[in-house]
């Protein structure tokens, strides 16, 4: 069994070779990688990567991904399925970001090899959790390491409304979307943002969720990280802005929102919503005692 990695990364320099080496090491056979006009190094980074045959590598910049009505998510998704039918005609393909690093409770190849005639599986994700004011510890290069990571394994589930009315509870503790493992020539397009896939007729598919897998998303690392990302997204915003019929994600509106202002006030408050999403010592002693967060490796004990 063979399997090849769509991965879309915008500006993720500090991630993006530690996300490359553990997929290898966890058995990913290749890497169609767009990248969504980074300008943080992260293009420099890929292009290292190029002229290696696991690898194929696209560079957008901002004037082709938005168009008027939005931006080009599903092109892009397709020349990815595209690419990989091409270039390596495997028998399965993981969509992924480049905060998102995939995890099987056996090996990936035995995974596999159990799976049926199903044309596209959900791949559960779950938010990687920190401690407050600890050092955020290298990201896993293998997949004992990543099993050591604590995960919200229980997260709550909310929305963009319900939020905007409450939102005292730090994002890192609320649900995310799953994304998708699919047999590429059975699909035409993934859905905004990877979580569903749509058929060769154009209808949306939805698969049964892959016991077994589960991508940990490292959504809140370093404050570097999130102050930078934070700003393009209010910069991404004000593109969409134009656009109203646009799909875009509540809480990326959210960071763009707080991002707004002049370079202090705007800091303040990105580094304030950074802070919430590491819960205290006592906090996380709490959340594992009631079984909310756990281990990669524990995330199937009941």
């Amino acid at each position: 069994m063979t399997i090849v990695a769509n991965i879309q990364v915008g500006n993720e320099v500090e991630l993006i070779d530690q996300h490359i080496a553990y997929h290898l090491a966890l058995g990913i056979d290749g890497f169609v990688i767009a990248d969504m006009a980074s300008v943080d190094g992260t293009t420099e980074r890929l292009n290292r990567y190029r002229g290696d045959k696991r690898f194929v590598i696209r560079t957008y910049d901002m004037d082709s991904l938005i168009d008027e009505n939005g931006p080009r998510t599903a092109e892009i998704g397709r020349w990815m399925l595209e690419a990989t039918r091409d270039h390596f005609a495997p028998d399965w393909v993981v969509r992924m970001d480049a905060d998102e690093f995939l995890y099987s409770a056996s090996t990936l190849d035995s995974f596999l090899s159990t799976l049926d005639a199903q044309a596209t599986l959900q791949i559960e994700r779950r938010n990687a959790v920190f401690e407050a004011d600890q050092t955020i510890p290298p990201l896993p290069c293998t997949p004992a390491a990543l099993s050591a990571v604590s995960v919200v394994a229980q997260p709550v589930k909310t929305s963009g409304p319900k939020y905007g009315m409450d939102d005292s509870l730090p994002l890192i503790l609320t649900e995310v979307g799953p994304k998708v493992l699919a047999r590429p020539g059975q699909i035409s397009a993934y859905t905004t943002g990877g979580h569903a896939v749509l058929d060769g007729m154009g209808a949306r598919q939805v698969g049964p969720v892959a016991d077994g897998l589960l991508l940990v998303h490292f959504w809140f690392t370093t404050s570097e990280r999130f102050l930078r990302k934070a700003r393009f997204t209010a910069y991404a915003e004000e593109l969409l802005s134009r656009r109203p019929q646009a799909v875009r994600g509540w809480q990326w509106s959210r960071w763009a929102g707080i991002a707004q202002g002049d370079a202090a006030t705007s800091e303040a408050a990105i580094l304030q919503e950074y802070h919430r999403q590491f819960p205290d010592a006592a906090t996380l002693d709490a959340l594992r005692c009631a079984g909310t967060v756990r281990r990669v490796a524990d995330y199937w004990t009941r």
